[in-house]
């Protein structure tokens, strides 16, 4: 690991242990085994480095690759499972090599917000990334009304805005209470899969 990666990930480390971004570069220096200027060599100031930490814990790691998404059997598989693999993205965690740990993508996301350090490219990459979800049901949706699997009076959009909502509370109440129960998820699947299927 080169030593920007390992500052980065070791000053969100001191972060979420502290609760709060007031990090000393002695902290950073006693937890990377850096010295003063090998830290200024990589960012000119600590505003700099929690931008960088910023892109890599959050904005990088927000965009989602539906390529990734395996989608095979019914609509209701691939709907279920596309909901399923993005909410897991999210909540599983992130990976931080230099501590070989998982850190809660929800802490980190709550408190990196909290503190003042989301930017505008945060918000346009999640705005962004809910579109981007919205669009790729749209198809699935579009996909099971051709296939008679989904109801044919009900519009594809509102179908969708359902799908959506149900799909961002869920985020939402795993973020906040870091409880990824899957039985949350699939009772709330399974009531809302009812309302659009074809009886």
């Amino acid at each position: 690991m080169n030593s920007k990666d390992l500052i980065l990930d070791k000053t969100l480390k001191l972060i979420l242990n502290k609760g709060t971004i007031d990090i000393s570069i002695r902290e950073i220096r006693d937890a990377t085994g850096l010295t003063t200027g090998g830290i200024y060599y990589y960012f000119s100031d600590k505003s700099e480095m929690f931008e960088a930490i910023l892109q890599k814990y959050m904005v990088d790691y927000i965009k989602i690759d539906f390529d990734e998404i395996l989608l095979e059997g019914s609509s209701r598989d691939k709907i279920h499972d596309t909901l399923f693999y993005i909410l897991h993205q999210y909540i599983n965690g992130v990976e931080i090599e230099s501590i070989d740990e998982k850190i809660n993508y929800g802490d980190v996301i709550l408190l990196l917000t909290a503190t003042g350090y989301a930017h505008d490219e945060v918000n346009r990459i999640i705005s962004q990334t809910g579109n981007d979800i919205r669009i790729f049901l749209t198809g699935l949706v579009e996909d099971g009304k051709m296939q008679n699997e989904i109801r044919q009076d009900l519009s594809t959009e509102n179908i969708v805005e359902s799908l959506h909502s149900m799909y961002m509370g869920i985020q939402g109440l795993w973020l906040i209470s870091a409880n990824d129960d899957d039985v949350i998820f699939e009772k709330n699947f399974e009531i809302t899969w009812q309302a659009i299927e074809c009886q």
